[in-house]
């Protein structure tokens, strides 16, 4: 599903069990010598989905992708990036040549309400008041954790751009159900930026996923 969110020039690999439980390179691994057995798995799958997206690019080197000191954020190959997401029982990797995007930020949460007393602290006025207006049908429950997941998108790509903290309610979401998108406008206090992107959001019968792209102008 989240590959279908994407087009055909960025790469997206969903890791195998397999992938949660092989051992990557010294380095890699060194990072989470201390993490606890869920954290290792999400980690490894995440990195070696990542190298499977990368080769299927072209990449043909084996990519050493070690945490970023500031941001944790994987240290992606030169002349690419990329994005990792995972969540119970999902993880995925996506990336694409840096020469015809300038950030990819893709997410996958589990297909649950929002807890109520977490709405204010994600969605701001005019997106809570979007919710309450929609039908009552299956969707509803989740409009809150589809907001949730696609801000985790708009984080993943403003912040390796500007290098600055994004919150939750600097970023106002307008999504269009019908066709699966939704544009962001984005106000950055601290520094000032402002900024408009775009992407795509789909849900099945366990998760919710999105994906945001900021292409080279």
């Amino acid at each position: 599903m989240m590959g279908d969110l994407l087009p055909p020039d960025v790469i997206c690999v969903i890791a195998t069990e397999s992938m949660q439980t092989q051992p990557l390179r010294d380095e890699e691994e060194s990072c989470i010598t201390h993490a606890v057995e869920k954290r290792k798995r999400e980690f490894r799958g995440g990195r070696h989905a990542a190298r499977a997206a990368l080769t299927r690019l072209g990449y043909d080197r084996d990519a050493l992708l070690v945490p970023d000191e500031q941001s944790g954020r994987p240290n992606w190959p030169v002349g690419y990036v990329g994005s990792i997401t995972h969540t119970a029982g999902f993880c995925a990797a996506a990336t694409a040549r840096s020469s015809a995007y300038h950030a990819i930020g893709i997410d996958a949460e589990p297909r649950t309400a929002l807890k109520p007393e977490l709405l204010p602290r994600i969605c701001t006025d005019l997106e809570q008041e979007w919710i309450a207006q929609q039908a009552d049908d299956w969707q509803k429950p989740y409009w809150g954790k589809t907001l949730f997941c696609i801000k985790e998108t708009l984080y993943k790509v403003f912040n390796p751009i500007n290098q600055v903290f994004l919150g939750f309610h600097e970023a106002e979401v307008h999504l269009s159900p019908q066709d699966g998108t939704f544009s962001a406008d984005i106000f950055q206090v601290k520094k000032g930026i402002r900024c408009r992107y775009d992407g795509r959001f789909s849900m099945d019968d366990n998760f919710i996923y999105a994906v945001t792209l900021v292409t080279l102008e």
